[in-house]
């Protein structure tokens, strides 16, 4: 990915084109058969694109910069599609990885040879981190409510955000991740983006995910850090992280704050829950 993210807003591109018709919008619990845990590949970025957006939507920080969403669904899937899939061609496999939680779309059972017959439910983006280096890849980290946009077309006009709120976020953003994230003093991985679609929910996809870096993490002796949302909180919370610092932004309009947590997992401080965890 490109260098020196700065977490900037999301711009897409006006398509008629909103995704393939992967997930519906009733309740349910849908049934797992059969699922499975593997390293993303590029055929994913179309389910990826719309768990990303269909969690993500409902939340606050969203909402605030997105008050045009409801008006450029179309838009918005098709230029995030966009946005993801320039992010891929710039990956550096060797300091970022992306697994993805997969089903079968027919509901049976997974063919090795047919990762098209599945559908992504779930995916979690982890950066390997250490001081004075330089980021490879430019969405870090990613913040749901804030994407870039590819330069040039309709995906540059911003059509379905909110210029000056999602400006003004970005910048308190920034001072943030610059305090937080940026300031290293020892290599860590970092847990940039976590997503489960929500008729998945309840499934424990977002656990599953978050073991397999805390594995990672403590087979090469790093802590994890992240920056939580409120709704990511109680699992990471449960998971044993420790919170470290509120970091509250203030919103335009009279709209009050929103706010995310720095929080950090290590095998040696995280006591008896994480020694049940990295079994």
């Amino acid at each position: 990915m490109r260098t020196q993210f700065t977490i900037l807003l999301c711009t897409l591109h006006s398509i008629a084109c909103a995704g393939p018709a992967l997930f519906t919008n009733e309740a349910r619990t849908p049934q797992v058969a059969s699922r499975r845990l593997r390293p993303a590949v590029e055929d994913d970025l179309d389910d990826i694109v719309t768990v990303f957006l269909d969690a993500f939507k409902p939340s606050a920080g969203w909402q605030y910069a997105h008050s045009h969403d409801d008006d450029y669904t179309d838009y918005t899937w098709t230029c995030t599609r966009q946005f993801f899939q320039g992010e891929w061609e710039s990956l550096h496999p060797s300091r970022t990885f992306i697994n993805v939680i997969a089903v079968p779309r027919d509901g049976g059972q997974h063919h090795d040879d047919n990762l098209r017959g599945e559908s992504v439910v779930s995916f979690g983006v982890w950066n390997w981190m250490k001081p004075q280096e330089e980021v490879a890849d430019s969405s870090f980290p990613f913040r749901p409510h804030q994407l870039h946009a590819a330069p040039g077309g309709k995906c540059s006009e911003h059509l379905d955000v909110n210029t000056t709120r999602a400006a003004d976020l970005a910048q308190q953003l920034s001072l943030a991740v610059e305090k937080y994230i940026r300031n290293l003093t020892e290599p860590q991985l970092y847990l940039n983006l976590l997503a489960t679609h929500p008729d998945w929910d309840g499934h424990g996809f977002g656990a599953r995910q978050v073991e397999v870096g805390l594995k990672e993490a403590t087979r090469v002796g790093m802590p994890v850090t992240l920056l939580a949302s409120p709704a990511g909180w109680p699992l990471y919370d449960s998971l044993g992280f420790r919170s470290l610092a509120n970091i509250t932004h203030e919103m335009f309009d009279g709209l009050g704050t929103l706010w995310s947590e720095y929080m950090r997992w290590d095998e040696k401080e995280s006591g008896v829950r994480s020694a049940l965890i990295v079994q």
